[in-house]
């Protein structure tokens, strides 16, 4: 069980809780209860709805119709004064590719522990897109731009590739392919797509995704 009954010396242990409570519910693969958020805390439940209430009233943590947590909206919003220069470099390539393929394009960077979505764009005619809330994290060992991160971090143990390709791993009945995307001096990241599973051509749309991490690198830079 992970605690936080002590919090780094000079530091606030209500702070430490409810950092360390924001973390646990955006790295748990499926909503996490308060139950299960007091015992990995290591505290009492009823402290455990009290810290939850102030994450709510604030909107970093939001209930679902069962009650579980998942992230809140006010997450979403801080993550777009995250890496500005870079998302704001990838906005106009994340439209172009959005359009050009009529998938959900998105840009994941590693935050140290985890894949966390910076920003995304949609097609704005297609028929079905697939959402992609900015401030989601997941797994480097999960999907494809977690996998493309992971290679950027562990290359000798996982080779670096053209592209990599995921179903059903972050989200259930969606696939995804992303490419790497390295800038000098940030944090490992991702150039991706997502969308609802059918035969693709695979070589084209990775293409699309390098042509456009090969601007998104110079309009940073």
């Amino acid at each position: 069980m992970s605690t936080v009954e002590n919090a780094p010396e000079g530091g606030s242990q209500t702070l430490s809780r409810g950092l360390t409570a924001l973390d646990i519910i955006g790295s748990a693969e499926t909503p996490v209860s308060v139950v299960e958020l007091a015992q990995k805390l290591g505290i009492h439940r009823s402290m455990a709805y009290r810290l939850v209430k102030t994450l709510e009233l604030h909107g970093f943590v939001e209930k679902t119709p069962s009650g579980s947590l998942i992230l809140g909206i006010k997450l979403s919003t801080l993550a777009r004064g995250v890496a500005r220069t870079l998302q704001e470099a990838a906005a106009p390539a994340l439209a172009e590719i959005a359009e050009e393929l009529e998938m959900t394009a998105f840009l994941v960077a590693y935050d140290g522990e985890a894949a966390v979505t910076l920003r995304s764009a949609e097609p704005l005619h297609a028929q079905t897109t697939v959402a992609k809330k900015p401030g989601t994290r997941h797994s480097i060992d999960l999907g494809a731009p977690g996998h493309v991160i992971r290679s950027q971090l562990f290359p000798v143990e996982y080779p670096p590739q053209s592209f990599e390709f995921s179903k059903d791993e972050v989200l259930a009945g969606i696939a995804s392919i992303a490419v790497p995307l390295v800038i000098p001096g940030n944090q490992p990241a991702a150039l991706a797509v997502l969308y609802l599973p059918h035969e693709v051509d695979m070589d084209h749309i990775s293409q699309v995704l390098r042509d456009a991490s090969g601007r998104i690198v110079a309009a940073a830079g």
